[in-house]
């Protein structure tokens, strides 16, 4: 049986990150607060607080009271030490952002994509690096302190050492995507399905630690979130929930299989039940989903009955594969996002709850709540910005040069057993 050794160096690796991921936590926070909440020596911490400060990665913000003696003094992050960058690679969109390491917005960034056939990966990375040059140019904030950037890709991450991406909405097969976006960006990537990014980014916002987090736009999918940690499957495509077969022998999926849940209740499928019910309405004649599906429930809403047949007939088939999740997974929360799932959520929610209760399992049932997601359209790139954070504090707030002089970009992310929250 092998020894495994621990150095020094190792010690005061661990030592900074705990300290530091103690004060993102929970700051403002004071030294003796840390050195409980961590385990760690009051000597130890203030050694590694003394390093944070000397760095300018935190600062001193006040005072607390205290039973006797001196006050004590709370400790914070510096916003303006760094920058990270999240990203939503959509379908048909992308939507690019910028925050601070409290991960304030600070600057956004949206355009349109190509038809899904112009949409090369060659292009796509394109966009992403004028989008990113933009936006630190308009934030005037140097590359040098930009801390990472994530991205939520509308597809299958293989976490790898090459990192391949392959997306059927794009016919893309596996290609090196990682490999490709090192040759424009120096600072750390980090590569990961879309709602998978939507997952991490309402466990941000809610500190729940058992969810089905349903994301439904063009394409379907879902993000697992189970004890706290991100769940990724034996080859990281675990969430593929659009592609679950709600009807043998059913719709045809852009997938190329029949009856995929993606095929009832994504924005192509919505509108395909549409068509079958009245092929010359009206809200078909914009090539833009976008606008039909925001006609189609605005009518719904008003009573139009080829809008309610439609709204209902999704509702059940999205009704029943949330059971689904239910029954499989047992979460806590199953919560409804995506564009299409907001759109359609606040007119939808009391049947969708009817259809789910129809089809679940009675013990799952009765513990599981049902809601429409907290942190609404900008899920995706927040939660992509969160890999970016996640990393920064695992590396005890050292730059990714510091850490690795070969600046051999971080591949593969691991989701802390708590949320990254800040008291408020």
């Amino acid at each position: 049986m092998s020894k495994v050794t621990i150095t020094a160096r190792d010690m005061r690796r661990h030592n900074r990150k705990t300290v530091l991921q103690q004060i993102y936590q929970r700051q403002p926070i004071s030294r003796l607060e840390v050195s409980q909440l961590s385990g760690l020596s009051t000597g130890t911490v203030t050694t590694v607080v003394g390093e944070l400060l000397a760095e300018g990665i935190i600062q001193e913000v006040g005072f607390e009271a205290s039973d006797g003696g001196r006050p004590r003094v709370l400790l914070s992050l510096k916003r303006d030490y760094g920058y990270v960058l999240g990203c939503e690679l959509g379908e048909t969109r992308l939507t690019l952002q910028l925050f601070d390491v409290m991960l304030t917005r600070l600057a956004s960034f949206h355009t349109a994509l190509k038809d899904e056939e112009e949409n090369t990966p060659e292009f796509v990375v394109d966009v992403l690096r004028q989008g990113v040059a933009k936006l630190l140019t308009e934030a005037d904030a140097p590359p040098e302190k930009v801390l990472g950037m994530g991205i939520g890709f509308p597809g299958v991450v293989e976490h790898s050492q090459n990192m391949r991406a392959s997306s059927p909405i794009w016919h893309w097969e596996p290609i090196p995507l990682m490999a490709m976006l090192r040759q424009h960006f120096t600072f750390p990537l980090f590569l990961e399905n879309g709602s998978k990014t939507m997952a991490l980014a309402e466990r941000h916002a809610t500190s729940i630690d058992n969810m089905a987090f349903v994301n439904i736009g063009i394409g379907v999918g879902a993000g697992i979130i189970s004890g706290g940690k991100l769940y990724r499957g034996a080859t990281d495509s675990a969430g593929e929930w659009g592609h679950t077969i709600i009807a043998l022998d059913g719709a045809p999926c852009r997938c190329g299989h029949y009856g995929c849940m993606e095929a009832y209740v994504g924005a192509l499928g919505i509108l395909r039940t549409l068509r079958s019910h009245d092929p010359a309405s009206p809200f078909l004649r914009h090539h833009d989903p976008v606008v039909s599906l925001n006609e189609i429930v605005v009518a719904a809403q008003a009573g139009d009955a080829t809008a309610l047949q439609t709204l209902q007939e999704t509702t059940h088939y999205l009704g029943a594969g949330v059971a689904n999740l239910i029954n499989l997974f047992n979460p806590s929360h199953v919560i409804i996002g995506g564009w299409v799932g907001l759109s359609l959520g606040p007119t939808i929610m009391d049947e969708l709850q009817k259809v789910v209760e129809r089809y679940a399992l009675r013990l799952a049932l009765d513990s599981v709540h049902l809601h429409i997601s907290a942190v609404g359209p900008d899920a995706a790139s927040l939660g992509a910005a969160l890999l970016a954070i996640e990393d920064f504090l695992a590396r005890g707030g050292r730059m990714a040069a510091e850490e690795n002089k070969s600046n051999r970009i971080q591949a593969t992310h691991e989701l802390s057993p708590y949320p990254l929250r800040t008291r408020p």
